[in-house]
């Protein structure tokens, strides 16, 4: 398939051809035969297919789903392989409406929608939100993260709120189970839109990067070690530090955006994830996420350390 036409040929073949027990199974999870033929969730014979688009509404692969005949240990939702990680759900952040849902899985994205909340979610999953991303957010005015009930959901939810200062984090109640998810809340437990209403007027906001500064005190320094720092460097997303600070946008395998350092009017900081460093091309500032966070914070090198440590370690960023 070469062109975009083929996708959307593909994606009609497979929605029609969406067998009568797999739309009740969907229904079943909350998702109105309504939104399961504008979404165009479809069936290509081993699997439910839901069509990823970009933000300019073209399809760009399928995602497939578990048959909920199948047991339990095949994958429940599967990415092809090669495919870029997107965002599912454009349509409802180019609208930038009043408020929106950040969630974990295109089905709740989906349930959702159906109860009147717009929805977006990674399409690989909690730890996959792209810093470049975050910018789309920032005129939104009431930001939400609701993630799965587990310690990869809380922590993906708190890297995206690290990107999204204003955004707020969404706590789904315990009854939802380990790994709870917001089907289960709206459809297993069978609460209502005015339920999770209650959730979002409770949401907290997102944890500070850094932790409210102290007054200094003579303490041992920590140790600097080369393998320590280029762990610290390798593990920590630089874009991810940098995107809590200035909104960031992506230009070519580059992110770019307004650098902290000084009245940069036009975009002249550039981030290189590849080699997980900063430059800009206005004040000549450049570096890696050891010395940005040094000099944006005031710390000590040693103390941009063991910030970066505890950062590493609060959101979920130690190597496997």
């Amino acid at each position: 398939m070469n062109n975009q036409k083929d996708f959307l040929d593909v994606a009609l073949d497979y929605h029609k051809a969406l067998p009568a027990r797999i739309r009740e199974y969907l229904n079943n999870r909350g998702i109105p035969n309504s939104f399961v033929d504008s979404h165009v969730l479809g069936w290509n014979g081993w699997r439910i297919t839901v069509p990823i688009y970009d933000r300019n509404g073209q399809v760009l692969y399928f995602k497939y789903a578990r048959d909920p005949q199948q047991k339990p240990i095949a994958p429940k939702m599967v990415l092809p392989a090669g495919s870029k990680v997107e965002l599912y759900g454009w349509e409802s952040v180019v609208k930038q409406p009043s408020g929106i849902v950040i969630c974990e899985g295109e089905f709740d994205r989906l349930v959702l929608e159906a109860n009147g909340f717009p929805a977006v979610t990674s399409t690989g999953g909690a730890g996959t939100f792209r810093p470049e991303w975050a910018s789309e957010f920032e005129h939104i005015k009431d930001v939400y993260i609701c993630f799965d009930n587990d310690d990869a959901g809380r922590r993906g939810a708190i890297r995206v709120g690290l990107m999204i200062p204003h955004a707020k984090l969404v706590q789904l109640p315990q009854e939802v189970g380990q790994g709870g998810d917001i089907t289960d809340f709206l459809v297993g437990l069978k609460r209502s839109r005015e339920h999770f209403l209650e959730l979002l007027e409770n949401a907290k906001p997102v944890p500070p990067l850094l932790p409210a500064p102290q007054p200094r005190k003579r303490k041992l320094r920590s140790i600097a070690t080369i393998e320590r720092i280029e762990q610290i460097k390798a593990d920590v997303p630089i874009a991810q530090v940098i995107a809590h600070y200035v909104p960031l946008k992506m230009s070519g395998r580059n992110v770019i955006g307004r650098c902290p350092f000084h009245d940069d009017h036009n975009p002249s900081m550039v981030v290189y994830p590849h080699s997980a460093t900063f430059h800009c091309f206005g004040c000549q500032k450049q570096g890696d996420v050891i010395s940005f966070l040094r000099d944006k914070e005031n710390l000590s090198f040693y103390e941009a350390l063991d910030a970066l440590d505890q950062i590493r370690t609060n959101y979920g960023f130690q190597s496997q």
